[in-house]
């Protein structure tokens, strides 16, 4: 695995409170960001919450959402949790339950940042499209306590596909693709403060597709999408 850390985002990462936001093109990114960071006792991953007890150990770095709901109904995800609920009890929950769920997770996840910790999200993950961001994230900065002391971290994953389980038989990752992580410098998280979480949520994916256009250059009718729900999301809720 390649990784491109500089010295003052490995800082941020290893020891003071912040926010790293990733993208979530396969699954396999989540345990290669895990393995691209440096070790620190107060991280903390936003995760589906079907992952609990599957490695008891970890639970108490889970903070679990529920998107199930969203997932199901996407034919990307099919067989693989149908597999995964297979070998392992995965609760479902009605829309309204979830989000109650989700809303108390994303407080626990302001609060573990506010005790100094990290906490790792995939804004995208359970998003229709699978590229805007789940407001969330924008909930997750919005009720943040020490706003100016907080960091945004963005990391950008390639090289995983629905393919990489068969990286565990030997010799078959010298043919896939090499994963690559990258992470840009350190932003701050009272620069995208406001009232309005889907506000942030929109500043904050932005400012993230800009810089990860260096990556995966966007197609220009991405692009003028990109600045016309910003133009319109600025009329609605901009003051």
């Amino acid at each position: 695995m390649e990784v491109n850390l500089s010295k003052e985002t490995k800082r941020v990462l290893k020891g003071q409170r912040g926010i790293l936001i990733c993208n979530h093109p396969a699954q396999a990114e989540v345990l290669a960001l895990l393995a691209a960071i440096p070790q620190r006792k107060k991280v903390f991953l936003v995760a589906m919450h079907g992952l609990l007890s599957v490695l008891p150990a970890a639970d108490k770095h889970i903070i679990p959402v529920c998107v199930t709901y969203p997932i199901n109904h996407k034919p990307r995800h099919g067989w693989r949790y149908r597999l995964f609920n297979k070998f392992h009890f995965v609760p479902e929950y009605s829309q309204k339950a979830a989000h109650q769920k989700n809303i108390r997770s994303m407080a626990l996840a302001t609060r573990k940042i506010d005790e100094g910790g990290l906490v790792i999200i995939f804004p995208t993950g359970g998003a229709k499209n699978g590229s805007d961001f789940k407001p969330g994230v924008g909930h997750l900065i919005k009720n943040l306590k020490y706003p100016e002391k907080t960091k945004i971290v963005m990391a950008h994953a390639r090289g995983t596909s629905g393919w990489d389980f068969f990286r565990i038989l030997p010799l078959v990752g010298k043919i896939l693709p090499k994963l690559k992580i990258d992470f840009a410098e350190p932003l701050r998280a009272e620069d995208f403060r406001g009232d309005n979480a889907r506000f942030i949520t929109k500043n904050l994916q932005n400012a993230y597709y800009r810089w990860a256009l260096a990556f995966e250059p966007l197609s220009m009718v991405q692009v003028l999408s990109t600045y016309f729900r910003s133009i319109l999301f600025l009329i609605l809720f901009g003051k």
